[in-house]
């Protein structure tokens, strides 16, 4: 008997973008490398906007907790140095997975407001 050595397939995740980028799955919403490094470190929690006109989320950062945030999970191994963010319940309040599901793509690029520094544009389209 011959035994063959599996090797894993490479995947993408959030360290395959260039550009600031917000990947989105079942369990987390992910921030890559590149868009944390533009964030920076101050940051320790998000409040989460949704517009539902544009399928735009937002992401208002804060380096203390306020009403309604967040906690930016910081990882720095399998993810590099991405967040990561237990958004499922606001993906369920405004049935992200299906848009995910109709748009076909679960990464978006992650774009600073003009108009205030610390929140960030995610807009969920093709």
């Amino acid at each position: 008997m011959a035994f063959e050595k599996f090797i894993t397939p490479k995947r993408g995740g959030a360290g395959k973008y260039d550009t600031p980028h917000v990947i989105i799955s079942r369990s987390y919403i992910v921030i890559n490398e590149k868009a944390s490094e533009q964030i920076g470190d101050a940051f320790n929690y998000v409040v989460l906007h949704f517009d539902k006109e544009t399928h735009s989320i937002g992401f208002w950062f804060w380096k203390e907790r306020v009403l309604d945030s967040y906690s930016l999970c910081k990882k720095n191994q399998r993810y590099r140095n991405c967040f990561l963010i237990n958004g499922r319940a606001f993906s369920k309040r405004y049935e992200i997975f299906k848009l995910i599901d109709q748009i076909g793509k679960n990464a978006f690029p992650l774009v600073q407001d003009g108009n205030n520094k610390d929140f960030y544009i995610a807009i969920l389209k093709k």
